[in-house]
């Protein structure tokens, strides 16, 4: 993807006429500077009052309703986007040669939310007292050291099942790569396995009779700047559970909780990532689930509550799917997802993580956007992912004056040719949201500011015939302050 972004003095030039002048032939991203937006947050003039829906000119005078929307309302378990007030904006258009042509039929969603202040967030961690509630609300097990010994069972279990495989020969898929021993000697598959089954006999021959290690305590191990608590058990109602709590001051964003239990094979502890991994149903036909999205929020609400997180709300419920391995099979639930709220205007949701470098050959340590994702079917909460916690600060302003929706359209036909100039691109946009994004601030690290901001979501199909339809891949946020565009794979 080509982007053009200016220098910060050039942004700040920019960014402080932006509501008096036309849009820019070049992508403006916001600098690390932002006295500029700030100031021009406060230039609120008397007459803009009344909810932020109105102050941006969403009326069903200027856009009609979707035509569902009664039936949404009267459907809350559908799963979509908790979002009241929703508008449908037509258009469409292309780029000179038509190499990029763009067709919107978007619903427009705007909560009647009281206020858009700019709200200032730092890297935050997770208490004792919420992993205790995450111990106690979601573990049916006794836990253990995941890293203690394993017992000579265990073992001879995966060395059986090596030598099994053994027997059978590789698949295709082993035949794919390369394989090479600790010396650096290039192995023929079967050479590789063996020594496999050495290494395990001999961790068996020093391996004790029973796993002797004690429960885990719950509480938070301390040990060279990194505070655990780490665990794994089995149940026979419940089959086996992972957790994992951590804070590490060292790094940005790295304080995390994950939780995952299954009812596969005995040797499969849920291996836990740093990411919520999940695919999206649209993708494919799946079984229908016996429990509702409103049933499975019964049973995550309350936990959200009891874990005090502030300002966190429900924000959307999407039925999504675990493919199966050869550790598990495949697993279908409710992606119950909750975001930070201030005064009814919502931190909006998308997949950019956010820990990606500048562009600029200046480096901006990495910082993950805060997610709070859990995983419910018909069995209960069977997962969990809490990463990259906020802690809230003041608000930097009490409120925003905000753009007109028509003159945000504007920005984005004009924006969208430019940051995708020199791609072959068919794209439709259904869903366009008003809400947070986070940015980064000069000079401050592991401090940011929520602004206002317009997210596009849609689907892009390239040259090759190739869609991606990520319902929560933004296609391009603009600042609904300023109208600059926001990156939000680099946090600026």
């Amino acid at each position: 993807m080509k982007k053009v972004y200016l220098a910060v003095a050039l942004s700040l030039l920019v960014l402080s006429a932006a509501g008096c002048q036309k849009t820019p032939e070049q992508a403006i991203v916001v600098g690390k500077s932002n006295d500029a937006l700030i100031e021009k947050a406060q230039d609120l003039s008397e007459s803009e009052t009344g909810s932020v829906s109105d102050r941006v000119g969403l009326t069903s005078e200027t856009l009609p309703p979707p035509p569902a929307a009664q039936e949404q309302e009267q459907e809350p378990d559908a799963g979509d986007d908790a979002s009241p007030a929703a508008y449908r904006y037509q258009d469409s258009f292309a780029n000179q040669d038509g190499s990029i042509t763009v067709t919107v039929d978007a619903e427009v969603i705007a909560p009647e939310a009281d206020s858009a202040a700019i709200i200032r967030v730092t890297d935050g961690t997770i208490t004792q007292a919420q992993a205790d509630v995450l111990m106690d609300s979601l573990v049916h097990s006794t836990l253990y050291d995941p890293y203690a010994p394993a017992t000579k069972d265990a073992i001879m279990e995966q060395i059986l099942k090596n030598k099994r495989l053994l027997a059978e020969g590789p698949t295709e898929e082993d035949l794919k790569f390369g394989h090479i021993d600790a010396n650096g000697n290039t192995l023929t598959w079967e050479q590789w396995m063996q020594q496999a089954i050495d290494r395990l006999q001999e961790q068996y021959n020093n391996a004790p009779e029973e796993n002797e290690q004690a429960a885990i305590s719950g509480q938070f191990v301390e040990k060279d700047g990194l505070s655990f608590i780490e665990g794994v058990g089995y149940s026979e109602e419940y089959g086996y559970e992972s957790l994992q709590i951590q804070n590490i001051i060292t790094s940005l964003g790295a304080s995390r909780a994950l939780y995952d239990r299954n009812s596969a094979v005995k040797e499969a502890y849920i291996l836990l990532g740093s990411s919520i991994q999940y695919a999206d149903v649209t993708s494919r036909e799946l079984p229908e689930l016996t429990i509702s999205a409103g049933d499975a929020r019964t049973l995550t609400d309350p936990l959200v509550e009891k874990l005090g997180i502030d300002n966190m709300a429900f924000y959307a419920a999407r039925k999504g799917y675990r493919a199966e391995n050869e550790r598990w099979p495949e697993r279908d639930f409710w992606v119950v997802l909750y975001t930070r709220s201030f005064n009814g205007l919502p931190i909006t949701y998308t997949s950019a993580t956010g820990d990606m470098m500048t562009d600029a050959a200046v480096y901006n340590e990495p910082w993950r956007y805060e997610t709070l994702a859990f995983f419910v079917n018909d069995s209960g909460i069977v997962g969990m992912h809490w990463e990259a916690p906020y802690t809230i600060g003041d608000a930097v302003t009490e409120d925003s004056a905000l753009l007109r929706f028509e003159d945000v359209a504007d920005i984005f036909q004009k924006m969208y040719l430019v940051d995708n100039d020199g791609q072959k691109q068919t794209v439709t946009v259904d869903r366009i949201c008003l809400g947070y994004t986070r940015i980064a601030e000069q000079d401050k690290e592991g401090s940011g500011i929520l602004v206002p901001a317009w997210d596009f979501f849609g689907t892009v199909t390239d040259e090759n015939g190739n869609t991606t339809a990520d319902p929560y891949r933004s296609l391009l946020t603009i600042n609904a302050i300023d109208g600059s565009i926001i990156s939000r794979d680099m946090g600026y």
